[in-house]
């Protein structure tokens, strides 16, 4: 892809859509660990875990 080629538009949705994509890699990259972690503190909390889905 030859960038320069692009209209402003067209750059600016690639733009809007790279960053869509980054933001959903970082979400699964750190929502298992914020998982893990609020089940520990339900279940220190007093939750039950046969509770959790």
């Amino acid at each position: 892809m030859n960038l320069r080629e692009l209209t402003d538009e067209a750059l600016d949705a690639l733009r809007t859509d790279v960053a869509i994509e980054q933001e959903r890699r970082q979400a699964q990259a750190t929502i298992p660990d914020q998982i893990r972690e609020l089940t520990a503190k339900y279940i220190d909390g007093g939750g039950n875990a046969e509770d959790l889905p």
